[in-house]
């Protein structure tokens, strides 16, 4: 069975059965800095222990000096990839942590643009700069801002570009795959209630309105 453009995004503890279920569904999880400090490192590393998935992101927002993200990162081998604020520029700091997660084989996100209504659009000109600099493997930009994903797609062709916002924030399931992410990252909507009814159900209408728009662009 293909999987579905979902990341799932995992802010709280939930069931090992459960998500080892929900994983053969979906390309990667995401593991938030809420649900390690409520683990724990180790807690963590059980909890992805065995589960199938194409990717395990670390998503710490890591925003520092060089050398304290890369001891962040080293401490996280279980993680394929990181996400990493871009504005702290690339020298002394997103340098050094590309240098060290290249090193290990993982992977580099960056973020383009956030999804909260305080993100300051002025501050893309800048992102965009510092991700041609530093070449991450992707980048993370806002599935409520169909606009700002379809910016980030045209700057980075071939970039791997993950979307937040959907469901809880307002997005559609497939609005931003069609404005050119690669992945949806889903959590609340899916882990609130029946997450295994609630993620088929979040596919379905996901693969619905990708077939919807590609079908539109078709026709033009």
């Amino acid at each position: 069975m293909e999987k579905a453009k979902i990341i799932l995004a995992l802010d709280s503890l939930v069931d090992k059965g459960t998500l080892r279920e929900a994983c053969s569904y979906v390309h990667g999880i995401k593991i938030g800095l809420p649900l390690t400090l409520d683990i724990g490192v180790s807690g963590v590393k059980d909890l992805v222990k065995g589960i199938d998935v194409d990717e395990v992101i670390v998503d710490f927002k890591l925003a520092d000096i060089g050398d304290i993200m890369v001891k962040i990162a080293s401490k996280l081998d279980f993680a394929d990839s990181f996400i990493s604020h871009s504005f702290v520029g690339r020298n002394g700091a997103l340098d050094e942590l590309k240098g060290f997660l290249d090193s290990k084989g993982k992977k580099l996100y960056l973020v383009g643009a956030m999804s909260h209504p305080g993100w300051d659009d002025s501050l893309n000109s800048y992102t965009v700069s510092v991700i041609r600099e530093v070449n991450p493997y992707g980048i993370v930009t806002p599935a409520t801002r169909g606009d700002v994903i379809s910016k980030f797609r045209h700057e980075f062709a071939d970039k791997v570009i993950i979307s937040p916002g959907l469901g809880t924030q307002g997005a559609k399931y497939g609005e931003a795959i069609c404005h050119g992410a690669s992945f949806e990252i889903i959590g609340r909507s899916i882990f609130s209630s029946s997450p295994l009814k609630a993620l088929n159900k979040i596919v379905e209408k996901q693969r619905e309105e990708v077939l919807r728009c590609k079908g539109a662009e078709n026709r033009e």
